[in-house]
């Protein structure tokens, strides 16, 4: 199995909150994978003053993926996904997601989340 973390699954992964499902696919998977708008949703997050993290959002992020051994992807983000992503149904209208949402879908990746929302999406395979 193939993952995308989405934020959330991140931050439940730092905080050994996991769901067993959830955790039992990332110790399984053949790659698990963080995209590029996770980091900047968290230093979004931190500089509105809705989040408090240990380090600064990108070190944060880069020793969570050394540390549960997640790839960091260098690349992903470009003007044909974020079209998808915007042309994607409005069942979710956070961006942050969407583009989540549109890496998982074309890139045949199992979106790791716990929001049920998103797993509303058709041709979307998602877990928690």
């Amino acid at each position: 199995m193939r993952l995308l973390l989405d934020t959330n699954a991140l931050l439940h992964l730092a905080a050994g909150t996991l769901s067993a499902n959830a955790r039992t696919a990332l110790q399984a998977a053949d790659f698990a994978l963080i995209s590029p708008v996770v980091p900047w949703e968290l230093a979004i997050k931190v500089k509105g003053g809705r989040l408090t993290l240990p380090q600064p959002p990108l070190d944060y992020v880069v020793s969570l993926a050394r540390n549960y051994q997640l790839t960091l992807s260098p690349t992903g983000l470009d003007a044909a996904l974020l079209c998808v992503a915007a042309d994607l149904p409005l069942i979710h209208r956070d961006p942050f997601d969407r583009v989540l949402i549109a890496t998982a879908i074309r890139e045949g990746l199992t979106l790791l989340t716990s929001d049920r929302t998103i797993a509303t999406y058709p041709n979307l395979a998602t877990l928690w």
